[in-house]
């Protein structure tokens, strides 16, 4: 491996992602930005720049004020809890307002820094594991052009998942270098630096997956002395665990994110479903963003797809692992690694240190066959399947993975026409601070409730309150039984829409008759879909619909226009929408 290797690639996939330097602020950027220049919360209190992460407890009456206010979807249960404690990930982003607030390039470019350094440190890191021979810059050039690095590289909210891979590869350098080569002050390091990735977010974790998987491979020592070299790591994690519990971080409630503690039964099926999926992304193709398109039926085919790739790949890499130590190590450390982040909605962003392993074993295979290695079966079936898999992988990773890092690294950019543009339509415009803004139909509801930290950002009047009834993917029945109230029938129902189950998840479904009471309207379900889900709600006014107190608009055409109410005794319908990306 040449020696520039290392800040070659970084530089190569920093031009890969250099598109998103002119995304902007795309959704949670926009509550982080919102709070750092020193907005109010709904409170009237100054948000410390240490909690951007922060956003819901699991307190009943905070989560009721942001319902009220529109913040948070009416269908939200008062108890779910959002919450993260990324303290060193949020200095980051505090200093971006220092020193450039109003420059969304700098920003960006500062996430790119950090992804340079994540390459630089992946690099090292094959070199030091694998050697200094072609087969590690083969791993380190893989890993670099991943498309699955591309969110994080180009989304600000997202950037705590690079200090987190950053860190924990360090950990991992300081850790061999402490247990191999004897050397003393990389135990004193490795802990340093695994609590500076812990500060930064809790995918941090996935380093101890490594660290387990050293301590079961590749540690020379004795059963006592492994257990020893891992017990500082655990001290450490298991003093930020009980602190980060104290403190009410973590996440209940929610169908977006699994909590391991309080839903264990919940994750373990998560994680049979969704682990294959995870791993099939690593390696070869589809997304396993897919997943959140999909209904019951599809993703459990996705899964068994997904279950029999995995079968073929355990397939062709055994010979390897019954010879390779090294390539036990990767794939103990893959695996063990994987949990972790099944307990959140399945997407390529959280493929970092799955992808460590995954990237060095894919190495070592192919370089293995380049080489003729010793443990290539001589079998002619084998080594025939091996030549198209092969194929398959430079397609995947040497072709496709490079053409569309650059499109994953704006990915989040696709908001923008959903939250800031219709934010500047000509029906809101004009004073809303004295209405209550009503969105009949958006796309996505979830992306429709940042409306007033945009306009607020824009220095535009932001609704009074905001009032969301139903995503409109699916097209919507609405029918007005007397004049101050609205009967809103979903098509499919409610919660069949990706992201509309992150504040309540189906292990806490909304009942037939449970009314839900918010300033100047009250929502009543009125019907249950076959699994239990509300299939139709009735929203009621303390007054006629079409008092002045209230803007009713609808989305049409890739934007808000004016909603012209039915009569009373009618029904309407509108069509669904298309999502575009």
């Amino acid at each position: 491996m040449h020696r520039w290797l290392p800040l070659l690639l970084a530089l190569l996939a920093m031009a890969l992602a250099l598109p998103s330097v002119w995304t902007g602020w795309q959704q949670d950027d926009l509550v982080q930005r919102y709070f750092l220049l020193g907005y109010p919360d709904y409170k009237g209190d100054t948000v410390s720049p240490l909690e951007l992460f922060h956003f819901l407890s699991g307190d009943p009456e905070r989560a009721r004020a942001l319902m009220d206010l529109g913040i948070i979807p009416w269908w939200t249960l008062e108890t779910v809890r959002l919450s993260f404690w990324r303290p060193l990930a949020a200095a980051t982003q505090w200093i971006d307002y220092r020193l450039w607030p109003d420059s969304g390039p700098m920003m960006h470019l500062h996430s790119l820094v950090w992804f340079g350094a994540v390459v630089i440190a992946a690099t090292v890191f094959y070199r030091r594991y694998l050697g200094a021979g072609w087969v590690a810059g083969l791993a380190a050039l893989f890993y670099a052009i991943d498309d699955a690095r591309g969110l994080p590289a180009g989304w600000l909210a997202s950037r705590n998942a690079l200090l987190c891979i950053f860190f924990g590869l360090l950990v991992l350098l300081f850790h061999d270098r402490w247990r191999r080569d004897r050397w003393r002050p990389g135990a004193y390091l490795g802990l340093v630096f695994l609590l500076l990735g812990l500060l930064s977010g809790e995918a941090t974790l996935g380093v101890i997956a490594y660290l387990v998987a050293y301590a079961l491979v590749l540690d020379p020592g004795t059963w006592r002395q492994k257990i020893w070299s891992l017990s500082p790591y655990a001290s450490i994690t298991l003093g930020w665990l009980i602190y980060y519990r104290l403190q009410g971080h973590g996440t209940r409630g929610s169908g977006f994110y699994i909590d391991l503690m309080s839903e264990p039964m919940q994750f373990a099926l998560a994680f049979a479903v969704r682990g294959p999926i995870l791993l099939l992304d690593q390696w070869a193709i589809p997304p396993s963003s897919l997943y959140m398109f999909l209904p019951p039926a599809g993703i459990a085919l996705f899964s068994l797809a997904a279950l029999l790739f995995l079968v073929l790949l355990a397939f062709l890499l055994f010979p390897l692992l019954r010879q390779e130590k090294m390539a036990r190590f990767l794939a103990v450390g893959m695996v063990l690694s994987l949990p972790l982040v099944c307990s959140v909605m399945p997407h390529s962003r959280l493929l970092f240190f799955v992808g460590i392993g995954g990237m060095g074993l894919l190495a070592l295979w192919m370089g293995g066959l380049g080489d003729r290695a010793a443990w290539v079966p001589a079998g002619r079936s084998w080594r025939l399947l091996a030549r198209v898999i092969f194929v398959l992988f430079v397609l995947v990773h040497l072709v496709i993975a490079p053409l569309f890092l650059p499109v994953a690294s704006t990915a989040a950019d696709f908001a923008e026409r959903y939250i800031q543009h219709p934010a500047e339509s000509e029906v809101l415009r004009g004073d809303l601070s004295q209405q209550d803004l009503v969105i009949v139909n958006p796309p996505m509801a979830f992306q429709a409730h940042y409306l007033p930290t945009a306009r607020t950002l824009e220095g535009k009047s932001a609704p009074r309150r905001l009032r969301v009834l139903a995503p409109g993917l699916t097209g919507l029945d609405i029918s007005r039984p007397d004049e101050r109230s609205l009967l809103v029938r979903p098509g499919g129902g409610y919660f069949n829409q990706p992201f509309d189950n992150v504040f309540r998840g189906p292990a806490h479904p909304m009942r037939l008759g449970e009314r839900v009471v918010l300033t100047n309207m009250t929502v009543e379900i009125t019907e249950l879909t076959d699994d239990g889900r509300p299939a139709a709600a009735t929203f009621g006014f303390p007054f006629p619909l079409e008092d002045a107190e209230l803007r009713w608009v609808k989305w049409e055409d890739g934007t808000y226009v004016r909603f012209n109410l039915p009569e009373v005794g009618t029904s309407l319908s509108l069509p669904a929408e298309d999502l575009e990306f």
